[in-house]
């Protein structure tokens, strides 16, 4: 390493992004480049965290004095820290840190910070990103004693520099007995990843038939492990009078437990022991994906939880605990071990009962159809009862339910928990999000939802099992913690869902992509929840705020998200008056193909048809389903657009495409304007909605469809005829149409407007690069494979044209300006959608 500062400063001098600052201190102190688990640089003696320019504050501290650390920069460091402390098996916890850039850096002492790191009293929110952190975590580290006497060392000071090189210098040195800065610390959550880094290192040597994760519960606790060096040997004390000898090298029993510290918490110990058999089968089991609920975003309902009701409401005999659809037990696999006296499991089968008897032995675990045993006797005594539905009072004799279970739920001083992820849709019980199976949602639950007049919502499993906790859990103290896509909070579909079952209080919450489930597709993610719900308090969706955690892929806390619980009476496709259909006109699938066979064909439009506009849904899910065509859309969804909806179709068609789809956002619902759109965002729509790719409408001749033939006009055709018979012409078939053809209805609209300069300079520019185009097709109209697009007319729509052009690569750069100039408006009526109101920011 010698010569490092100069190298260090002319490679520094040329760099450009963080990544250049990074290469340049790894490469000058010859770092291996370990910069996985998302950290900037890891090395076993100092952890680096770099910036370009703000590791160390841009100002001063006063005439002639040194640059501060920048605190925010020492919190991620922080983030990191306590990913090694408590997970990340294989890596110490360096006794440095170093956060460097461009102009220099700043060494830290690890294990001055190790109560802010290790915080275990939870007092700042480690779920954000690291590069967000926790402003309650910035501040504390601006007063903690350790900051102040934090220095800044500056490479373009000479001295500040060679005491900088130095420092590391001698961190690097160390190579023999590395002292660690803090030792990791094993706890009931995270035992399985030690003891996978556990049995990798010393699994082939403590092997004989008897469980390696028997030696590692012994080794994991204080006196009850003794090592002697001189003989290479560890005795285990796997029983009160079984003693075994194992031969392993000292040197890598030592790093072990330099890394790690024993166990001393007798309840961390027990609740290990309790689990221990998960250390074998279960965690192979688990990798193969054959369980539901991801176990990360498991633990992380009960972290929830623990916000809500205390950090030992579980175990405290309070609270009683029922997943009613337990399946393997994931929800409750880090259920602290003192709190299975108090849990119920049931599901619906026997060989998921067998599992989750091994997995939970002190959990009352048994085999119930929560939708058929027992309803008759919860529903006893209510309206509508008759027949084998609860004539007369339950006796003991006819319950399926355990005893246990119905003392505790008699018991007016109890508190209930419900942690569930039931069946959705038509799936089995089991929390299999997505199963499908033919009849199982007829159940005497949905006998009984019938009653109440709850219509489609009672084909839907999970509408029944919410029906049922509804009436069962009456007059309890109860907090429902669910695993769901947000369907029942804002969807169409079930709106009697919410007006008549679910009004409840929302507590808190956090969502996370439907990707994280096995067998779910990756292509198409949606929100998946997990809401906290108080169901001991009425109250209506519609006047609650709804704000949740987003948790992304790492498991990073990313911002909040509000779901508007909404009534379905103004969602936006209740908006536009739909025109009554009175006559026949051949139905499209897209843009020039006919719908000729199905089940339900929609082929009649309306008087005065202009085109039609496919919506079907009301949420960002069916963003794709929105589009403009020139004759009636073959299924349901879609309505004929007249004169005098227009302006408003193409609003609908606007809001419904400009928004950028993501997980986040994909069950939306669109709403009704919360004020009437003005003037000049309208026009902007329908300029905009001209020259999208969803404007598939399009003209063609003698269509034969039901024994007679129809003309198709493309009455979205923007160009005047006035000007169309100016340009060059490269067809003269198409030429020859022009004398006796007729404006269409958008080239006159569009004219009206440009008469009255009612149209946005952005709305202008992109109307310009549009005609363009048209004027270039024109012009090239016997270089193209116009039968392929089904173009004989004079008035070609939007699709075709530039679908024609594309297809013998025409126009490129025309069409590339036609990009340029729609997403600039689409930029410009983006926010004013949220403005407006058609969608909850």
């Amino acid at each position: 390493m010698n010569n490092v500062l100069p190298h260090l400063q002319t490679r520094l001098a040329k760099a450009r992004t963080e990544e250049d600052v990074k290469a340049a201190w790894a490469q000058c102190f010859e770092l291996p480049y370990n910069t996985s688990d998302d950290h900037d640089l890891y090395t076993p003696q100092v952890l680096f965290e770099f910036k370009l320019d703000t590791a160390i504050s841009s100002v001063n501290g006063g005439s002639g004095g040194s640059p501060t650390p920048n605190a925010a920069v020492v919190a991620q460091v922080m983030y990191y820290l306590r990913r090694l402390k408590f997970g990340i098996a294989d890596k110490g916890i360096p006794a440095q840190f170093c956060m460097a850039d461009k102009q220099g850096g700043v060494i830290g002492q690890t294990a001055q910070w190790k109560e802010v790191f290790s915080d275990e009293a939870g007092i700042y929110d480690w779920d954000l990103r690291p590069s967000s952190p926790d402003p309650v975590l910035v501040q504390a580290i601006r007063q903690h004693p350790a900051f102040a006497a934090l220095s800044a060392l500056r490479l373009g000071i000479a001295q500040e520099a060679d005491l900088l090189v130095g420092q590391l210098r001698s961190a690097f040195d160390a190579q023999g007995e590395l002292a660690f800065g803090d030792k990791k610390q094993i706890t009931e959550t995270n035992f399985e990843d030690v003891f996978e880094y556990w049995n990798i290192v010393f699994g082939e040597a403590v092997r004989n038939g008897f469980k390696s994760s028997r030696y590692f519960v012994a080794d994991i606790q204080l006196g009850k492990t003794q090592v002697v060096a001189s003989e290479g040997k560890v005795y285990f004390q796997v029983g009160p009078e079984d003693v075994r000898i194992k031969k392993i090298l000292a040197q890598d029993y030592e790093r072990f437990w330099r890394l790690y510290e024993k166990v001393t918490h007798s309840p961390t110990v027990r609740g290990i022991l309790a689990k221990i058999d998960r250390l074998t089968d279960e965690v192979a089991r688990r990798k193969h994906g054959e369980f539901f609920t991801p176990l990360a975003f498991a633990q992380k309902a009960l972290q929830y939880l623990d916000k809500e009701l205390g950090a030992d409401w579980a175990s405290s005999g309070e609270y009683r605990i029922w997943d009613m659809a337990a399946g393997t037990g994931n929800l409750e696999y880090h259920l602290p071990t003192a709190a299975l006296p108090y849990t119920y499991l049931s599901t619906l089968y026997k060989e998921d009962v067998e599992h989750c008897q091994r997995l939970f032995p002190g959990a009352a675990t048994f085999q119930y159809d929560y939708l058929n045993d027992d309803v008759g006797n919860v529903f006893a005594g209510s309206e509508g009862r008759n027949g084998q539905l609860g004539l007369g009072l339950p006796t003991d004799a006819t319950w399926t339910m355990p005893a246990a279970l119905r003392k505790d739920l008699a018991n007016p001083k109890l508190k209930w928990v419900i942690l569930i992820n039931p069946p959705f849709a038509t799936a089995q019980q089991g929390g299999a999000m997505g199963s499908n199976k033919a009849d199982v949602a007829n159940t005497k639950i949905r006998s009984k939802m019938h009653d109440h007049d709850l219509g489609e919502v009672s084909r839907e499993l999970f509408s029944q099992f919410l029906f049922r906790i509804k009436k069962e859990f009456e007059n309890k103290a109860t907090h429902l913690a669910i695993f769901a896509p947000l369907k029942y909070v804002n969807a169409n579909n079930d709106q009697k869902l919410r007006d008549q079952i679910f009004q409840f209080e929302f507590r808190k919450g956090f969502i996370f992509s439907s990707e994280h489930f096995q067998g779910t597709s990756t292509s198409k993610s949606f929100p998946v929840g997990c809401l906290l719900w108080n169901l001991s308090k009425a109250k209506k969706l519609d006047a609650q705020k709804i704000n949740v955690d987003v948790f992304e892929t790492a498991l990073e806390k990313t911002g909040k998200k509000r779901f508007a619980s909404e009534n379905r009476k103004i969602f936006l496709s209740k908006w536009v008056q739909r025109p009554r259909t009175s006559r026949v006109m051949p139905p499209v699938s897209s843009a020039i193909n006919l719908k000729l066979k199905g089940p339900d064909i929609r082929d009649r439009v309306s008087d005065g048809f202009l085109g039609s506009l496919m919506c079907a849904g009301n949420d960002i899910q069916h963003q794709g389903a929105t589009a403009l065509l020139s004759a009636p859309y073959g299924s349901a969804g879609s309505h004929s657009i007249t004169a005098a909806i227009f302006e408003q179709s193409l609003v609908v068609h606007a809001v419904r495409r400009i928004p950028k789809a993501t997980w986040h956002n994909d069950r939306d619902q669109f709403l009704r304007p919360s004020t009437p759109p003005n003037v000049a965002f309208v026009l902007d729509c329908v300029v905009w909605s001209l020259f999208a790719n969803s404007n598939a409408t399009a003209a063609m001749r003698d269509v034969a469809y039901d024994g007679q033939t129809y003309q198709i006009e493309n009455h979205f055709f923007p160009v005047l005829l006035s000007a169309l018979v100016q340009w060059p012409m490269g067809d003269m078939d198409i030429a020859q149409q022009l004398p006796t053809a007729q404006d269409r209805f958008v080239a006159t609209w569009l004219s009206q407007q440009q008469q009255q300069n009612a149209l946005s300079d952005e709305a202008k520019a992109l109307l310009q690069a549009g005609v363009a185009v048209y004027k270039l097709y024109f012009a090239q109209l016997n270089q193209l494979r116009t039968s392929k697009f089904k173009i004989d007319t004079w008035d070609a729509g939007w699709w075709q044209i530039r679908n024609a052009l594309d297809d013998v690569k025409l126009g490129s750069d025309a069409l590339e300006a036609v990009k340029l100039a729609h997403n600039a408006l689409k930029a410009k009526l983006l926010p004013q959608i949220y403005e407006y109101g058609f969608l909850v920011e």
